[in-house]
């Protein structure tokens, strides 16, 4: 793979940055502990594997009827990233509480929000479209990135529910620095997807 070290970049910083499954999964490990969040994990890490696959496959599938859509799949995902460290960069530390009635700490509940989760879906899109499409066309291989991902994934929510008590103290003192750093993270990845 060319871009090994942006890949990594993206991936960390994508997967493991404030979003709808990390602070779920934090607001959870904080209410119910990790053992009685673990289903909710297990729900979304389910889901999100679906969406990558789904994402990578479609990727392949572009790409091979329409070898010019690569460099505008690049440049979506570029554009993308340079959004995302925006967002990064000028978010403050959110709460997320559970609506009334609706439990959101289930198997089920994890596993649906994949699908309405609109950062899990671009960042499947761009992470192929950028990274792994631009190497690899055999379907395959690239449906392998899918359990890769996924791994990285339940990684980042189970650190977060893991640590969710101590997350939200620290990320709410050192709020700036952390997003700034993300942000340049994000920069970075998204320049140098360009020039591969």
């Amino acid at each position: 793979m060319a871009n090994f070290y942006p890949f990594l970049a993206y991936v960390f910083v994508t997967t493991f940055t404030p979003g709808p499954n990390n602070i779920l999964s934090m607001t959870n490990g904080v209410r119910l502990g990790y053992r009685r969040t673990l289903p909710f994990l297990l729900g979304m890490t389910t889901g999100f594997f679906v969406i990558m696959l789904i994402s990578g496959l479609l990727n392949v599938v572009l790409v091979g009827l329409l070898p010019s859509v690569k460099f505008w799949l690049t440049l979506l995902g570029a554009a993308y990233m340079l959004y995302l460290a925006a967002h990064i960069l000028l978010s403050k530390p959110a709460d997320v509480e559970e609506p009334g009635g609706i439990r959101l700490d289930t198997f089920k509940a994890g596993f649906g929000l994949q699908f309405v989760n609109l950062k899990g879906i671009l960042y499947g899109v761009t992470v192929f479209a950028t990274f792994i499409v631009q190497s690899y066309q055999n379907p395959l291989i690239v449906s392998l990135f899918a359990p890769l991902l996924s791994v990285v994934g339940f990684s980042a929510v189970s650190t977060w529910a893991i640590g969710g008590s101590l997350f939200r103290p620290l990320l709410t003192k050192y709020n700036r620095p952390f997003n700034a750093a993300m942000a340049g993270l994000l920069v970075y990845t998204a320049i140098a997807s360009l020039w591969h």
